[in-house]
């Protein structure tokens, strides 16, 4: 028996919310329709899995939207690829993602130019689909997650270096561009960005659409301070050029895409120093380095980064050192420390008195680790992290009340801040992290509540999230003064009447559901319900406690043997240790050469998990791993230094036994290769001209 058409609609609803009828209606086919059919409707409902129905209307849209693109930009349509979109550096327990979204993306289009973004937007109001754009999804709460079935826009085939004008000191690039390829591009002309994020493999523009805190903002300050000018695409399809002095580019920075796409940026750049330098300092106590970090922002003297690193993060640090090169010495003395970097190591000579200097090599072991923020994860197997940004003279207070509700839980607190110098005072962005085990269910499920409580506890201290997206939504009031948040939804009704770009999230959650779970993403109904858990937590947290003494986190991982298991125990532990942070993709040669994220050191583990607890994949799309080169690469950037290469070999035994060896895809990947060697110059920029002879010049 066939559902009603009616019925049937909901399940092709395009992800929109299902209105109080629709319920009804669901709900009294799923008890009187037929067994077989109902059962199946519900479940493909619930889990947003594609139906046929669903299929149709995917090939439809991509063959329409691939007759206004053109043949240059690719149109993604594959199950197990656009499932991979589904999530960002997050683990949302899978229950709670069916519960709030569907999450799915009907496509996944990557545009070459603006006028492809253009079009695809303008593809989007026709047909009333959301758009979400994406770069790497270096985030962790939620902003470039899709909230309904729609079109991901993925910005990493817009990543051009348009033009670097070494006199004015500017860099014009498309939104896509890695930073460390900008900095690469850059190093040449004796430049380098004024400041950069911790994950040097996201994105120019998804930085930029999130906020722009980062390494060497002490001196250099937010990536707004280096914004000059940006182009961006609004949700009718029209285009904007955006400059400083006209105002109106700060409203679309740190706003995550809701008034638009960047297609183009530019950014003030600096000359690379001559010499330059870290410091490493130690205290006794975390509120003497906090004090010392306040005279020294009132002192005057100006390294080009400050951070301040507590005494569980370097404990931290010689866990990660030991499991690295199982030497017993530790790298850094377990107290609480700070961090400078100076362009000029003489200006090291103003700082003001304070602290006991540490020895060079642990400097400098520090300052070279700044690009690897989750490594953690190698000893959790997970990580969970608030990250606020606070006036400095509220760190001490936020960090004592955060350990005491860590404690609650178990959970082992560690924490890092970057300072930065702020608009009206210096200011830290404070990430406090914390080891656990996301396939726990029960024990992560609790620990993402002591993320939420973390957040509370800065937001009350006069803090604001940094990042908003889903997760930290109940705080965006906290985020924006109430006339900045007034003017900004304004502007988003004008520039995206239908609400169609990066929908449910940021102003407001709205889920599958519409209201019902989305009621606890309100301010006032979150803050009810925190207020609750807090005082529930000493139960709450013992729960928590009586769960992580069953799993006690390890000093070090023992990587298991490739043939433990036919390699199974191998793939599976990896997998749990995976970032999804997204370094790989940047430098996997077989993705610049296909642009296909199946090929990625991500997505095969993603792989992994789905084929480990019996998930469908199709053997056509089980395949594409095999497009590898094996040259490590991945392995070479990956934050947990995972054994990458092994897993691909087991990896590819496992899909082979399952479903064939695919001889011919392998030979047109290698031939494709062998035709493209040109471009892999350009791509890891081999054809760069030499560093210039600067002393030779002088």
């Amino acid at each position: 028996m066939e559902p009603p058409r009616a019925v049937a609609r909901l399940l092709e609803a395009g992800g929109r919310a299902l209105t109080p009828w629709g319920s009804v209606r669901l709900a009294v086919y799923a008890v009187f329709g037929a067994p077989g059919a109902r059962l199946r409707l519900l479940a493909l409902h619930l889990l947003d899995r594609d139906t046929p129905r669903r299929m149709r209307l995917v090939a439809s849209l991509a063959a329409d939207l691939r007759g206004r693109l053109g043949d240059g930009c690719r149109v993604t349509t594959g199950g197990f690829e656009r499932r991979l979109l589904r999530r960002d550096l997050a683990r949302v327990p899978r229950a709670i993602g069916v519960l709030l979204h569907r999450s799915t993306p009907l496509l996944v289009a990557q545009p070459r130019a603006e006028e492809h973004v253009v079009e695809i937007l303008r593809f989007a109001s026709e047909r009333r689909l959301a758009v979400f754009p994406r770069g790497i999804s270096s985030s962790a709460f939620g902003g470039a997650v899709p909230t309904r079935n729609g079109i991901v826009v993925d910005f990493s085939t817009m990543a051009r270096v348009l033009e670097i004008d070494p006199v004015a000191r500017v860099a014009r690039v498309e939104p896509g561009v890695r930073w460390a390829d900008l900095a690469a591009r850059l190093a040449p002309f004796g430049l380098a960005p004024l400041t950069t994020p911790s994950s040097r493999f996201s994105t120019v523009g998804g930085w930029a659409a999130t906020g722009g805190l980062g390494l060497e903002s002490f001196r250099y300050g937010a990536l707004v301070d280096a914004l000059l000018a940006a182009r961006v695409a609004t949700g009718t399809g029209r285009t904007l050029e955006l400059r400083r002095e006209d105002g109106t580019l700060r409203d679309f920075v740190g706003t995550e895409g809701q008034l638009g796409l960047f297609t183009e940026l530019a950014l003030l750049v600096r000359e690379i120093p001559r010499t330059s330098g870290p410091r490493l300092l130690y205290f006794d106590g975390l509120s003497a380095a906090l004090e010392f970090v306040e005279r020294l922002a009132a002192s005057g003297c100006r390294p080009s980064h400050v951070a301040v690193n507590d005494r569980e993060r370097m404990a931290e640090e010689n866990r990660l050192f030991r499991d690295r090169t199982r030497l017993a010495q530790p790298i850094v003395e377990e107290r609480d420390a700070v961090l400078l970097h100076f362009d000029d190591p003489a200006e090291a000579a103003s700082v003001p008195a304070g602290g006991e200097p540490a020895g060079e090599t642990a400097a400098r072991y520090l300052w070279s680790e700044r690009f690897f923020p989750l490594k953690a994860q190698r000893l959790g197997p997970s990580l969970l992290a608030s990250e606020v940004v606070l006036p400095l003279s509220a760190v001490a207070g936020f960090v004592g009340e955060a350990r005491t509700a860590a404690r609650r839980f178990g959970a082992a607190l560690s924490v890092e801040m970057s300072v930065t110098r702020g608009e009206r005072e210096p200011e830290g962005v404070v990430i406090a992290a914390f080891a656990c085990d996301a396939s726990h269910g029960l024990d992560y499920t609790l620990r993402l509540g002591l993320v939420q409580l973390l957040t509370r506890a800065g937001m009350r201290r006069g803090g604001r999230p940094y990042g908003i997206g889903i997760w930290n939504a109940p705080f965006v009031r906290a985020a924006f003064p109430a006339e900045r948040l007034r003017e900004l939804a304004r502007r988003k009704r004008e520039l995206d009447p239908h609400g169609l770009v990066n929908p449910g999230k940021f102003f407001r959650v709205r889920t599958r559901l519409r209201n019902v779970p989305a009621l606890l993403f309100g301010p006032r109904a979150n803050a009810a319900a925190l207020a609750l858990l807090a005082l529930a937590s000493p139960a709450v947290g013992a729960l928590g406690r009586a769960l992580s003494r069953r799993r006690p986190h390890a000093e070090g991982w023992r990587i298991p043997a490739p043939e433990e298991d036919g390699g199974r125990r191998l793939l599976v532990e990896t997998a749990k240790r995976c970032t999804f942070c997204g370094a790989c993709v940047s430098t996997c040669p077989a993705y610049l050469l296909t642009r296909e994220e199946l090929v990625t050191g991500r997505a095969k583990l993603q792989l992994v998990e789905t084929l480990s607890r019996g998930g469908a994949v199709r053997a056509e799309e089980a395949h594409r791993p095999f497009q590898c080169f094996a040259c490590g690469l991945c392995e070479e950037v990956c934050q947990t230094r995972l054994p990458l290469v092994a897993c691909y070999e087991a990896l590819e035994r496992w899909i082979a036994e399952r479903d064939g060896r695919p001889d011919e895809l392998i030979a047109a990947f290698a031939a494709r290769a062998d035709a493209e060697r040109a471009n892999f110059s350009r791509a890891f920029g081999l054809d760069l001209p030499e560093w210039p002879d600067r002393e030779a010049e002088a």
